[in-house]
């Protein structure tokens, strides 16, 4: 076979010209598309690698906030427990104080009670001893008794404090030297003599006793002048023993 150099160059143009061709109609599109596909694909990439960055950072801001609630979800707990326990720890106290002062208020109430039991017993026991005494000294009682105190009262009047002395003896003045004696039976006349000389001796006022009996006096004398009540009387002493008022200025 020989080698025709027409036919050679020929074909080197019509290869040339098929290289030619292929290039610009065919393998430059090709690389364009190619080009465009791989930057389309490298673009996804891209994006798929920014969407991805942003999930981890979402995730990422997520967790961070499910800590952040987590953690405020246990302080919170925290806080309402130690609430809950100062509550019923004061709500306790203010039980055991209210109790406390229950248990106080029933013990001086019981006190009270047993105070006014006992305090009730022995005004009885007073009574029924008043009671008694009196009915003895009914028995006892007598002339002898009345002078007795008569002397008593008379003595009394010799130890009056100045100040007693000077309103007796102006009460006296004001009456004209006026007394009202009363006593449980008529006093003799020596006991009638003693007690007037008394008056008059300390209260520096000439006396004169209008007498009078009064069986419930029991013995011994009351000396009314003015406001003023001396009292030697057995009764009296009786009701002072068992509780009662002194009567007197």
């Amino acid at each position: 076979m020989q080698l025709d150099l027409t036919s050679f160059v020929l074909e080197l143009i019509n290869f040339a010209v098929l290289v030619w061709i292929l290039h610009r109609f065919l393998y430059r599109p090709v690389l364009a598309a190619i080009d465009r596909r791989r930057g389309a694909v490298e673009k996804s990439l891209a994006e798929a690698k920014t969407a991805r960055d942003e999930a981890a950072a979402l995730k990422l801001q997520v967790e961070q906030r499910l800590a952040s609630w987590e953690r405020e979800r246990d302080e919170a707990r925290g806080k309402l427990a130690a609430e809950l326990a100062a509550q019923r720890d004061k709500a306790l106290a203010e039980t055991a104080r209210a109790a406390e002062q229950e248990r106080a208020r029933l013990a001086a109430l019981e006190a009270k009670q047993a105070l006014e039991r006992r305090s009730s017993d022995e005004r009885r026991a007073l009574g029924q001893a008043a009671q008694f005494a009196a009915r003895l000294l009914e028995r006892v009682s007598g002339p002898e008794l009345d002078a007795r105190l008569v002397e008593l009262l008379a003595a009394d009047l010799g130890a009056l404090p100045d100040e007693k002395r000077q309103a007796l003896s102006d009460a006296a003045r004001a009456a004209g030297g006026s007394v009202a004696v009363q006593s449980a039976r008529p006093l003799s006349p020596a006991a009638r003599t003693r007690l007037e000389q008394a008056l008059s001796q300390s209260l520096g006022v000439e006396c004169r006793a209008q007498y009078a009996v009064d069986a419930a006096l029991l013995g011994g004398v009351r000396v009314a002048l003015g406001s003023w009540l001396l009292q030697a009387d057995l009764a009296d002493e009786l009701r002072f023993f068992s509780g009662g008022a002194r009567d007197g200025g």
